[in-house]
């Protein structure tokens, strides 16, 4: 592919006819590449989703603005952003141009895979700690946009060479690895030892995340991680300054108001997605949390 060349089409392992190559298939769809891929006129995109892949894409041309949990990010070329499963991520406003060219893979293909050593020094750069978006010198931007072009071309070839699978883990694991060491520059922070508590909060933190919608006790996460109810709470206050239910209560009303902001959902079936027993035990909890209901919020949104 002409690198030059605006493209929007998207490299991915689901294209190819695997008929051709001599080894099973399972959960390799899910990885794909883009180069020079319009995305910022609204089209391409929906309206706003939490998807559950992670994406690492850098910006080749154009500004603008991308929303993450709600929040406007100024990006430009040479912006480098990367996007942890379950962030809400909105669609770019219609009025602005820019072209990105990325990779994005889930947690599957991972598995899939499986990951060379240090591979928590490769994804420290998702944790919450670092901002998403790190602008590139434009020597880094020149190497990770040929580690991505590298990565197309290995996609293509994957279907058709004897060792094109292997070709291309190794060529997305050297992907990783450049970016890794671009976010111990770009953060400005070295490789961090975490003690048995820090890492408690980390853990609390991811299965938070993951489990918000269905789980808000804090016993049920404290039984997960083996500690006490109390001893949790405890550490949660010491290393985040908040409690854990206020954690937990943040990403329900973050998910709440993005539901009634920017969905179709009635009011009761938001409250049925967010596993309430009814919707005005729902409205309670929402208005205790924020000082308002779900339908005067709603209405103050349009």
């Amino acid at each position: 592919m002409n690198s030059k060349k605006v493209s929007n089409d998207v490299f991915q392992i689901a294209d190819f006819n695997h008929s051709k190559v001599k080894f099973g298939h399972t959960v390799l769809n899910g990885f794909s590449v883009i180069e020079d891929f319009n995305v910022c006129k609204g089209t391409d995109l929906k309206s706003h989703s939490r998807p559950d892949f992670m994406s690492i894409f850098i910006v080749t041309k154009g500004t603008g603005k991308i929303n993450l949990n709600m929040e406007e990010i100024n990006i430009k070329e040479n912006s480098l952003i990367h996007v942890a499963p379950n962030t809400l991520v909105g669609a770019p406003p219609k009025d602005q141009f820019c072209t990105v060219s990325g990779v994005s893979f889930t947690s599957d293909f991972i598995t899939e895979i499986g990951m060379p050593e240090r591979t928590s020094d490769i994804f420290n750069y998702f944790s919450s700690k670092f901002f998403p978006v790190w602008d590139l010198e434009p020597e880094d931007t020149a190497m990770v946009k040929r580690q991505i072009h590298l990565l197309i071309e290995r996609t293509k070839k994957f279907a058709t060479h004897p060792f094109g699978k292997e070709i291309l883990i190794h060529g997305f694991y050297i992907f990783l690895f450049e970016i890794g060491a671009l976010g111990q520059k770009y953060s400005q922070m070295t490789r961090l030892t975490f003690s048995r508590q820090e890492s408690l909060v980390i853990k609390f933190s991811n299965l938070a995340q993951q489990q918000f919608r269905e789980i808000r006790t804090i016993k049920r996460y404290a039984d997960q991680l083996n500690v006490s109810a109390k001893y949790l709470t405890e550490v949660v206050k010491e290393y985040s300054g908040k409690n854990a239910s206020e954690i937990i209560n943040d990403l329900v009303i973050l998910e709440a108001k993005f539901l009634l902001s920017r969905s179709q959902l009635s009011i009761g079936q938001i409250a049925e997605s967010l596993h309430f027993s009814d919707q005005s035990f729902f409205g309670k909890y929402f208005k205790r949390q924020t000082g308002v209901s779900p339908k005067i919020y709603r209405e103050s949104k349009f």
